[in-house]
């Protein structure tokens, strides 16, 4: 698709409501509402460059979102316009075919909602997302999709309704997709994590007389967020169980076990597109294996006080603790 760019974007918003007598932390300050989301904005682009449908997703995570973009722009790729059809574009079966497996089984905090125009077209997910994202997506369509101004629109609106809110805004770059006039498409990743920042680009050109597609790169790029948090939380949880903080039948090991397999599902579906399209990267392509073993590295420095506490109370000699 011509002239196609989108970003994912990792958000927090806080809201403080000045008049707000309920929900007091600790200090006896009046607790603000914290809502958190991945957002990402998928223009459907016609041969001629026009916008045709455009959606905002949002998702609990930056994989699943990324995937389903994928899945909206392929079907808008291989069939066409999304909304108005005669047989509806099945929403649930997209939501289901990205969430099965290890995302079904691991993650009950999963959702995710699809608008479009501000209004909310499809949203799943056995998590709910906070309504107030809802009111921002609603905001930044009265505001003809100026985002920037979405923030201040929403103040307006809870001071038309007798409120007077503060809302702060915090966001940050995951992936940056861009289509260049020759139907080059070039991929940015930013993943953020506790114990390394991971960055990356990645080209992806015809291949054999076939162009590179959009909803190729963002598969392999959800492949990516997913893989890079994936090979930090396997190598983690796999450091405990080798200090036996954790059991081997405990359901945080057998966590680390199926992270482990998805993995190599996820180089399984890298290594496809990169048959698909003739890709490549900068500076180089992220190693799963290494980063398990970065964070294997990690955890024996952050288990260091538990380790440590768990020796002081006896409940592992000293004397036979071998680090």
């Amino acid at each position: 698709m011509k002239n196609f760019n989108t970003t994912l974007l990792r958000e927090k918003f806080v809201i403080r409501d000045a008049f707000a007598n309920k929900g007091k932390d600790l200090t006896g300050e009046k607790a603000p509402v914290v809502a958190m989301s991945n957002r990402m904005v998928i223009p459907l682009i016609n041969r001629d460059g026009s916008v045709h449908e455009k959606f905002v997703i949002r998702a609990q995570n930056m994989h699943t979102c990324a995937r389903m973009a994928a899945k909206i722009v392929q079907e808008f790729q291989d069939t066409g316009p999304i909304l108005n059809r005669q047989v509806p574009f099945d929403w649930e079966f997209a939501w289901l075919s990205i969430t099965k497996g290890y995302e079904k089984q691991f993650n009950p905090n999963r959702w995710i909602a699809v608008y479009n125009k501000g209004r909310v077209i499809y949203e799943a997910g056995d998590a709910e997302r906070h309504p107030f994202l809802d009111i921002i997506e609603q905001c930044d369509a009265r505001n003809q999709d100026n985002y920037e101004k979405a923030v201040s629109v929403a103040e307006d609106a809870f001071k038309q309704a007798g409120r007077l809110v503060t809302i702060e805004h915090d966001s940050n770059i995951a992936l940056v997709i861009t289509v260049e006039n020759d139907g080059e498409i070039r991929n940015g990743v930013i993943v953020r994590g506790p114990n390394r920042t991971t960055t990356f680009n990645f080209i992806a050109r015809e291949k054999r007389g076939t162009p590179a597609k959009v909803s190729q790169c963002l598969s392999a790029a959800a492949a990516f967020l997913e893989g890079i948090q994936l090979a930090f939380q396997a190598g983690f949880l796999r450091q405990k169980e080798l200090y036996e903080l954790i059991s081997p039948s405990s359901e945080e090991a057998a966590k680390a076990r199926e992270a482990g397999q998805k993995l190599g599902r996820l180089n399984g579906a890298i290594q496809q597109f990169e048959q698909l399209a003739e890709v490549s990267y900068r500076p180089e392509r992220p190693d799963f294996s290494e980063m398990m073993d970065a964070a294997k590295d990690f955890a024996k420095t952050a288990l260091a006080d538990e380790i440590q506490r768990r020796v002081e109370s006896g409940d592992i000699d000293k004397n036979e603790w071998v680090t």
